[in-house]
């Protein structure tokens, strides 16, 4: 039987240029600069020497702005196919230095307390154990390092627009990279949370020491018209992107 962490392999490596298309095209618009300004709050002045995780990299879209900003960014990605668009992109963009590696977010093998900076977007959300995830991105980082997790509850959103009959749509995605896309969501615990709320409650557990939520970032980055690729179901059916920022003890 085929678990839902190959499936969502499969889905996501067969979409890995046209991914990377859409990816790129957000670093070259104002987008970039909006995620920059605001990895550069939480980031120290001295970025040189900084050793950042960029986990589910997918495009490398983060690992190149944060490679660009003189952080020691390593990659990972459970898709060889997103790390070998990651790589081109990160050498036509001159971010030379990127450590890319093959990991499962679930499942990191890095030691303890390996990193002062982790970013993640759009990953919990269609990962088999999400409390898996958090878990090993609490336990690489390092005491006083900061964690960022941009996020939204897509599954929850295409359940409700399934549910209601309505046709799945993407700009770029097949119909059926879409049903596939839905399915996998729907078997995701996470997809039956209250989100970020229970992002939260699992970082008090983990014993995070701050934690600043945004339930609406596109709109705190001034990005509603820009960020439009994850329509969820429908034209008129869209998921928030939140942020959840913590720090550890």
């Amino acid at each position: 039987m085929v678990s839902l962490s190959d499936r969502s392999n499969k889905y996501w490596s067969g979409r890995a240029s046209e991914f990377s298309g859409l990816r790129m095209k957000d670093y070259e618009s104002s987008m970039r600069s909006a995620y920059e300004n605001f990895l550069l709050a939480f980031l120290p002045d001295n970025k040189k020497g900084i050793s950042v995780l960029d986990l589910g990299t997918g495009a490398g879209f983060f690992a190149i702005i944060l490679r660009k900003l003189g952080c020691q960014v390593t990659a990972v990605d459970f898709s060889s196919e997103m790390l070998a668009q990651a790589e081109i992109n990160a050498q036509e963009k001159d971010a030379r230095g990127i450590s890319f590696i093959e990991m499962d977010a679930q499942n990191l093998t890095f030691p303890d307390n390996s990193f002062d900076f982790i970013i993640t977007r759009n990953v919990t959300w269609v990962v088999e154990d999400a409390e898996k995830v958090y878990y090993h991105m609490h336990r690489v980082l390092k005491p006083g390092g900061t964690m960022i997790n941009l996020d939204a509850n897509y599954g929850k959103s295409f359940k409700e627009s399934d549910d209601k009959g309505e046709t799945p749509t993407h700009p770029t995605q097949t119909l059926e990279q879409l049903r596939e896309r839905n399915a996998i969501a729907k078997e995701c615990s996470i997809s039956k949370e209250k989100r970020p709320s229970w992002d939260v409650d699992l970082l008090i557990d983990l014993g995070v020491s701050d934690i600043w939520v945004h339930l609406d970032l596109d709109k705190k980055l001034g990005l509603e018209a820009a960020n439009c690729p994850y329509i969820s179901a429908s034209n008129n059916t869209k998921s928030k992107i939140f942020v959840v920022v913590a720090k550890k003890i």
